[in-house]
């Protein structure tokens, strides 16, 4: 059949149209920015020495926790880079961690040890132990409470949020040694997980300078500066024990001492336990 010339006109516009928009949405869906990654690694992580906290007025220690010359090395509190150490980066195009900001509580430690966020983002513990946890909040060398004490139970979750910028010290009522810590400031960056090696990375990066921080205790121990173009690129970060971190609104602990325990809330919530404990 012969078509009309008007008729055959008009097809052949709308397929002309519809095969523009086709190659416009393929070129659009593959041709991509280029992006490129970032790997490091923890360099003098060893040197990292867990300051432990005082124990409150009347707490008894159990056997193995007094000297005796055997299990002394045994007791020494040591870094565990893959747990107590927090890396940051920040640059071109980092968006913060996105909410909420998960922190893992296992073993008596918190993953990253130090947390590093902005005013109001909401953190979410995660409590994989298999007991539970009554975490609260305190800046160093103080004892008021920030974030109140709160049951997390095994297996579960709370959500808390620090509003004020600050260092603080997260504290668990039902076991004296535990601390981690949370740095609350403006545009704090990415905070990437390291391995057991120190090792972290970070992927698709745009062309820029970045900074990498890491956090031990709640202060920086470490920074390094990489720049990117268009290619992959490798850091190594140093990170030194330091002298600590220097308490919001106070002086530094002498020699890298443990701040002043709190020791009036502690012994009240075990007051309080021993009475549940009885009423039960």
């Amino acid at each position: 059949r012969r078509c009309i010339t008007r008729r055959c006109s008009g097809v052949f516009a709308t397929r002309l149209i519809f095969t523009s928009v086709l190659t416009i949405a393929l070129l659009t869906r593959t041709v991509r920015l280029p992006a490129s990654d970032l790997r490091g690694t923890l360099q003098g992580a060893d040197s990292l020495a867990v300051t432990p906290r005082a124990d409150p007025p009347r707490y008894r220690a159990a056997y193995w926790n007094f000297p005796n010359g055997v299990l002394d090395p045994i007791n020494t509190a040591r870094a565990n880079v893959e747990w107590d150490v927090g890396v940051v980066l920040t640059g071109p195009g980092v968006a913060e961690s996105a909410q909420p900001v998960s922190v893992r509580v296992e073993g008596g430690r918190c993953r990253p040890g130090t947390i590093v966020v902005s005013p109001g983002t909401t953190l979410q513990i995660e409590n994989a132990d298999l007991l539970g946890h009554e975490l609260y909040a305190v800046r160093p060398g103080t004892t008021e409470r920030v974030i109140p004490a709160e049951l997390t139970t095994p297996r579960s979750r709370r959500q808390v949020s620090f509003q004020a910028p600050g260092t603080y010290e997260i504290r668990d009522a039902r076991q004296p040694s535990f601390r981690c810590w949370a740095v609350v400031g403006a545009g704090q960056g990415r905070v990437l997980l390291t391995n057991a090696t120190g090792a972290f990375a970070a992927t698709g990066l745009a062309d820029g300078e970045y900074t990498v921080k890491a956090y031990f205790e709640g202060a920086e121990r470490g920074s390094a500066t990489v720049t990117i173009r268009g290619r992959d690129e490798q850091a190594q970060l140093a990170v030194s024990a330091g002298a600590g971190a220097a308490p919001a609104g106070g002086n530094a602990p002498a020699n890298g001492a443990a701040p002043p325990a709190n020791t009036g809330r502690d012994d009240e919530d075990r007051a309080r336990r021993r009475r549940d404990r009885r009423e039960e």
